[in-house]
């Protein structure tokens, strides 16, 4: 991982510090990653203090140092089959958060020197030891609230200026979701989302004149909004700015969509933006016809 993604990474282990300590910082939100890991990663806290409190009260925890010795020993032994998930990557925070708060009443330094300190490590350990997978499959967009309740989701097949979205298709398929992809009409702004067999079925895709892969016009396949709707649609953009703004590529395609949604379905599709950190801006502009989307995910959000 760069040194940006490791500083994302160590802002999620610090953040779930200050929640389990309860630290408040004037002007300071976390994203809506780390709420959704706070959620999650607390509950595993709570399980496992409560489940494994004979053992846990062996650990003799009086400083970072030996915090930082525990924590490695741990997962040493948590990761020493290779296999890396999501359930264990939560794990890690969990397991920092139940460390940090045996550390409390012993450490002379204050709460956010610990957090730091400790945050620190564990980020170490995620990137050493599992950074490449969470690359792999799709980085912290796996831990979305709205994509973990999603059943079905429609996602774009990324061009080479956006972000990737090949291990995100995967794990829809692997978590048993129903994917579906866009199919254009080139000579207007209609498009439909249809049903996608298999991630395997992309490479066989035909490709249209501006590049993309999409099935052919006369292949029949279901079509999400006949078929019960969407839950989730993952939105591409050129630029994208801090109210939730977009810019398309000037057809419409997906501001037409959204519209047919609201017609046809009787909740709304969460519609989450994938970006760079480059694509942001402070405003894009925007006519009465643009739809907003819900969220725009970014490195540093």
């Amino acid at each position: 991982m760069t040194d940006t993604e490791f500083g994302y990474v160590h802002g999620l282990a610090e953040d779930y510090l200050k929640y389990v300590l309860q630290i408040q910082q004037p002007g300071s939100k976390p994203s809506k990653i780390s709420r959704v890991l706070q959620d999650v990663a607390s509950s595993v806290q709570d399980e496992v203090e409560r489940t494994l409190k004979q053992c846990l009260d062996k650990f003799d925890v009086v400083s970072v140092d030996t915090a930082r010795t525990i924590f490695n020993q741990v997962m040493e032994k948590e990761f020493e089959d290779g296999i890396v998930n999501w359930g264990r990557i939560v794990t890690i925070f969990a397991f920092e958060g139940i460390l940090t708060k045996k550390l409390l009443g012993k450490c002379i330094a204050s709460d956010m020197d610990m957090c730091k300190d400790i945050s620190y490590f564990v980020a170490e350990f995620i990137t050493e030891n599992t950074g490449e997978w969470i690359k792999q499959n799709g980085g912290w967009v796996f831990t979305h609230n709205e994509y973990q309740k999603s059943k079905r989701v429609s996602i774009f097949l990324s061009m080479p200026d956006e972000i990737e979205t090949e291990e995100i298709i995967k794990d829809i398929f692997r978590q048993g979701k129903t994917c579906f992809i866009p199919r254009y009409q080139l000579q207007s702004n209609h498009m439909d989302m249809v049903k996608l067999a298999s991630p395997e079925e992309i490479a066989s895709l035909p490709r249209t004149s501006w590049n993309i892969q999409q099935p052919g016009e006369d292949e029949v396949l279901e079509e999400a909004l006949s078929t019960g709707g969407l839950d989730l649609i993952f939105v591409p953009g050129l630029g994208f700015d801090k109210q939730s703004n977009r810019l398309g590529r000037g057809k419409g395609y997906y501001d037409a969509y959204l519209k047919r949604c609201l017609q046809s379905q009787d909740v709304k599709p969460y519609t989450l933006a994938l970006a760079f950190k480059e694509q942001i801006c402070l405003q894009v502009p925007v006519n009465e016809n643009d739809v907003k989307v819900d969220e725009v995910l970014y490195e540093d959000s």
